[in-house]
């Protein structure tokens, strides 16, 4: 008798040994040789539930769906019991969650019969059919529990992948001729050319500066693989160096590719056009939630972001981290493909401290075990070898930039200076006299929250005069980056009219200049990352931009406990020493993140993760909280006619949210929900029914 994995519309059937023996193949491709085995059996036990009678007359439409992954799980879970091992088998994780989630250790076969014998019957019919189907000893991972933990993710990964990869290329047949030119293997960054090793010619002191720097990075990828730091002021070039280091690293090495991960997605799309300029845009993947791939993209654009099969990816911090703590298939498909890259952290000071220990700890476990190196890059470096846990204590950083040599970069690059004004709070008539004062026609105010930035925004306006501008995440991305582009980028713009307003938003990555910045009391970081928007070309010759430090009267502590801590962290370095932000940055900086990582603890992550609980790890471990912002489509210029063609539509498609993402913003559904500020359509679309401010974005919350 034939068994089948699956029977297509056309009527062609896959035979489920050869599903099973391809599968078997596919996930043990490219792993490392402590996996490859274990990889390999996974495979051919993973749909072993099919051999079932009961299974192949539901394919045939003679019966109702009957589970199919308890199988293979429960051969490996009567072979450990067997031979007297008390711990689960790893191949039982990856083959019991295949089609669900990585279970807990407790809850491994809570929905198959405990006292069904079906594996029994389904492993002698395999038999017949596959050679070699049961090994001499049942494979293991062998490493120490939190490193197994994280490797059977992988497993996890490269298991899904491969099922869904070949059950893909059977169901597409001839009909798909994108799917034929794709390999299982990745693209071999060797293949690639840029012209990475040619600087530019130096016109300035910071070109100068910035071309030594980018020296270093090119010279370091001759290192071996590790942990690396890169530290450098901003402006210094961070971007283009890094990718220089990581390109020529991998191709000493013979690495994969590159991934390279920011906080903010307006960095994201800066960094994924350099990318494409120096790569090649059909080599890069640029994987953020407002990036709109065209029409013919999709299909392929969807694989590409569960997959990660690009030479070069470029993705959010949210989208990297959580993938590396998830349980759901979709999310941990993407994890093999990780190995042997060089990963970039960018904004290194944006992890949260809450999560630092075990970010820390996988990164480490990537590098030891999975051939990554990992680079770490910020102008304000976090102290993470402050801190005291066990299981990161054995990193070894490696500086790409030596401490002197950073310290004469801090020094040499300083293009402002910083004035304190915390003796007493300021109102926005305090404020609007002092940028009046400074005689300039522009200048930078960020503040703490979308809330003091509208309101500011419409008080300086009638008090300073001027061409005023706003930004915050209440506007559309469309909106904000119709805004960027009025902002003065160098001195050539100076002599406009311009004053700007935002949130944090502007502090990492966005290229403005300015002559005046004032900065809200905030953490130490975030106030350094604004300073970068002061002077930030060096075009000021023989003076240097102010960068004003003041607590506002107006803003009744309507910040969250983790900032509101940073904020104390800062205003004690700054109150008690007048060079904190100036001649002792440096060790202002130490300082304030010895004492950020020594507040917060996060083992309850670590202790989820030793008892082998993937579903609570994933639920504890979330940069954002999901129930905090939502998504609302603004009646702001093409957004009014998308509100128009889309609330009354039956189904949303693809195409409708591609469309809908520049006109989105987040707001907080707590305030929208209850000023009934948000028409929730039938069809699950969100619209913003309150007024939208052709300046501000989204009013009333």
């Amino acid at each position: 008798m034939s068994h089948f994995a699956r029977i297509t519309q056309d009527q062609r059937r896959q035979s489920l040994c050869v599903h099973l023996r391809s599968v078997s193949n596919l996930a043990s491709e490219g792993l490392p040789d402590f996996l490859k085995e274990i990889a390999y059996y996974a495979g051919l036990w993973h749909d072993i539930g099919k051999y079932s009678p009961k299974w192949q007359d539901y394919l045939l439409n003679k019966g109702n769906m009957k589970p199919h992954a308890f199988q293979g799980a429960r051969i490996a879970l009567e072979w450990a019991e067997n031979e007297g091992i008390d711990e689960i088998p790893a191949i039982s994780y990856v083959i019991a969650g295949h089609h669900t989630h990585l279970r807990s250790q407790d809850n491994l076969l809570d929905e198959y019969p405990s006292d069904s014998d079906d594996w029994k019957k389904c492993l002698e019919i395999a038999q017949t059919e596959i050679n070699n189907l049961l090994p001499k000893m049942l494979p293991e991972i062998n490493l120490p529990v939190l490193r197994r933990e994280f490797a059977i993710r992988v497993l996890f990964s490269a298991l899904v992948d491969a099922d869904r990869f070949n059950a893909m290329e059977f169901e597409a047949g001839n009909e798909n001729p994108a799917l034929e030119l794709r390999n299982y293997q990745l693209v071999s960054i060797l293949a690639s050319k840029s012209n990475l090793s040619s600087l530019p010619e130096s016109k300035t002191k910071i070109d100068e500066l910035r071309n030594v720097f980018a020296d270093y990075c090119i010279k370091s990828a001759e290192k071996a693989k590790g942990f690396y730091r890169l530290t450098g002021v901003c402006g210094i070039g961070k971007t283009l160096s890094s990718l220089r280091f990581a390109y020529f690293h991998a191709q000493k090495h013979q690495m994969k590719g590159i991934i390279y991960v920011a906080p903010l997605k307006v960095i994201i799309e800066q960094t994924a056009k350099i990318y494409k300029e120096q790569l090649g845009e059909d080599n890069v993947l640029e994987h953020h939630s407002d990036y709109e791939p065209t029409l013919s993209e999709y299909v392929n654009y969807k694989l590409d972001t569960e997959r990660w099969d690009k030479s070069y990816i470029v993705t959010t911090g949210v989208q990297f981290f959580e993938s590396l703590f998830s349980h759901k298939p979709s999310r941990c498909r993407k994890l093999h493909n990780i190995i042997n890259r060089v990963i970039l952290i960018d904004e290194a000071q944006t992890i949260p401290p809450k999560f630092a220990s075990c970010i820390l700890d996988v990164l480490n476990t990537l590098v030891k075990d999975y051939g990554c190196t990992v680079v770490l890059m910020s102008a304000t470096q976090p102290a993470f070898d402050r801190l005291k846990r066990s299981e990161i204590k054995d990193i070894n950083f490696i500086d790409i930039i030596e401490k002197d040599e950073i310290a004469k970069q801090f020094k040499c690059l300083k293009r402002v200076t910083y004035r304190s004004m915390l003796d007493t709070s300021w109102t926005w008539n305090d404020l609007a006299q002092d940028i009046k004062d400074s005689k300039f026609k522009q200048s930078l105010t960020v503040v703490n929250t979308t809330q003091l930035a509208r309101e500011g925004y419409y008080q300086l306006k009638e008090l300073v005069g001027g061409d005023w501008y706003h930004l915050s995440s209440r506007m559309c991305p469309a909106h904000r980056s119709q805004i960027i582009n009025y902002l003065p980028k160098n001195n050539e713009d100076w002599h406009k009219s311009c004053h700007l307003i935002s949130t944090s938003i502007v502090e990492a990555g966005v290229d403005l200049d300015f002559p005046r910045v004032y900065r809200q009391l905030t953490s130490l970081d975030s106030i350094i990352q604004t300073a970068g928007r002061g002077n930030r070309n060096g075009f000021l010759e023989y003076i240097e931009a102010i960068v004003t430090i003041f607590e506002l009267a107006e803003d009744n502590n309507k910040v969250d406990e983790n900032l509101r801590k940073r904020i104390n962290i800062t205003k004690n370095i700054i109150d008690k020493d007048p060079q904190a932000l100036d001649k002792k940055i440096l060790e202002s900086i130490d300082l304030y993140f010895k004492q950020i990582y020594t507040q917060w603890n996060d083992s309850e992550i670590q202790g989820l993760r030793k008892q082998y609980d993937y579903p609570e790890v994933a639920k504890a471990f979330k940069l954002i909280d999901e129930d905090y912002k939502i998504s609302v489509l603004c009646p702001w210029d093409r957004g009014i006619q998308h509100i128009e063609e889309l609330q009354n539509k039956e189904n949303l498609i693809l195409e409708d949210y591609r469309k809908i993402q520049p006109y989105s913003a987040m707001v907080s559904q707590k305030q929208a929900k209850q000023d009934k500020l948000v028409k929730k359509c039938e069809n699950g679309l969100n619209i913003w029914r309150a007024d939208y401010d052709e300046h501000t974005g989204c009013s009333k919350t």
